[in-house]
């Protein structure tokens, strides 16, 4: 029973990788965002628990001043990579995360992504930051990485920006 549940979960999240082999990841690499016609050269951290994109203008309709109480609630915002291709999006809150970070503690909305790198691609939990003054405009956590990859820092993405793309 627990097999055909394990099996029917990795049919669902989109998982392309077979059990047991790893793939080794740079510091940096170009990443698909699913819906998008362009990638974004990411930042992986192995010390962020999630990813993050970066998300302004930041529209909910019937919004509550209560972040919570957005749950469950369909959002648009704009996105943009850093050669300045943008692009507005849709999608539902899942939840709301508190993040720890230099500036202290913020709260920012999550929502479902299908992110791919090569041959992976997987559905997973995205918070929406303002990310327009760094360097990266999309981070890769551990919520992406986990199970499939290996992250060599000395490695750097490769210059082919349709790598990230299906």
């Amino acid at each position: 029973m627990k097999a055909l549940i394990f099996l029917l979960f990795f049919c669902i999240s989109g998982h392309q990788v077979h059990a047991g082999q790893k793939i080794t990841i740079g510091e940096t690499a170009w990443i698909g965002v699913e819906g998008l016609p362009f990638s974004y050269l990411a930042r992986v951290d192995t010390g962020a628990k999630s990813s993050s994109i970066n998300a302004t203008n930041i529209i909910i309709l019937d919004k509550s001043t209560v972040y919570s109480e957005n749950i469950g609630k369909t959002l648009s915002f704009e996105t943009r990579n850093r050669d300045g291709r943008s692009q507005s999006m849709t999608a539902v809150i899942v939840k709301v995360s508190n993040i720890r970070n230099s500036q202290g503690i913020e709260q920012r909305y999550v929502i479902r992504l299908p992110l791919s790198w090569k041959h992976v691609r997987k559905i997973v939990e995205v918070n929406l930051r303002n990310r327009s003054t760094m360097n990266y405009k999309l981070l890769i956590g551990r919520n992406f990485l986990s199970e499939d990859f290996l992250v060599d820092v000395e490695m750097k993405a490769d210059n082919d920006q349709s790598k990230g793309s299906k």
